[in-house]
């Protein structure tokens, strides 16, 4: 049981009819997508929550008599030149994947065109369980950001341990996607649904070496190990 097929469909309804995203103003950067994205699930009149800045996932979709309850964080990129304005996006303060306390989380990725405070229509959309980026739930789990008090001279700074995290964007990953609305699920869920045609598989290897933690050297002392 998933929402993400009926939020799909109302998804790709609205890019077919060419309903833009509206920015907040001419230096919005975050908010258009999120309001887009919150209009189609309203409009499906399925129970949401926004989570505040910096929180992952962006919405909580469902519960309250319209089970599950699942993620979707909301990224998006310009799209000008006849491609991505990059080959990745950032994902500020939280490591991305499919699994956040025990929940599937969707990553909803757009690709936009127009600039400033002018209208966006929506040039490519991809609706992906977010194991598509990053499929180690645990490492993704154990991340924390810490502040640390009492900095400086006069003891009142403050340390802003904030990690930064860049991964492949989905048209990175799936090229074929660029111009058509994708929703992109692991093979295991087997979906079946008359609104929903497939067109094809992405294979992911899981890689034999992959960074899992790190700590700075000049912080160990001699002998000592992260």
């Amino acid at each position: 049981m998933t929402h993400s097929i009926e939020i799909f469909v109302a998804a790709q309804q609205a890019v077919a009819a060419g309903i833009p995203m509206t920015p907040r103003s001419a230096n919005d950067k975050e908010y258009f997508p999120q309001d887009w994205f919150a209009d189609r699930v309203s409009a499906l009149g399925l129970p949401f929550a926004a989570q505040g800045r910096n929180s992952y996932p962006d919405f909580w979709v469902g519960g309250d008599g319209s089970p599950p309850v699942e993620g979707f964080e909301i990224k998006s990129l310009a799209f000008s030149n006849g491609r991505p304005a990059r080959r990745d996006y950032d994902s500020n303060s939280t490591i991305p994947s499919g699994r956040k306390d025990g929940r599937d989380v969707f990553l909803v990725f757009f690709l936009y065109t127009g600039s400033r405070g002018d209208p966006r229509p929506v040039h490519s959309l991809c609706i992906a369980q977010t194991d598509l980026i990053n499929a180690d739930h645990a490492v993704a789990a154990a991340h924390i950001n810490e502040g640390i008090d009492g900095f400086g001279s006069y003891g009142d700074g403050f340390i802003r341990d904030r990690k930064m995290y860049r991964f492949p964007q989905p048209y990175t990953i799936d090229p074929s996607g660029l111009g058509r609305c994708r929703l992109i699920v692991t093979a295991d869920w087997a979906m079946a649904d008359t609104r929903l045609a497939q067109v094809g598989t992405i294979d992911r290897k899981i890689a034999d070496e992959a960074l899992k933690s790190y700590c700075a050297r000049q912080s160990l002392e001699e002998g000592e190990t992260c």
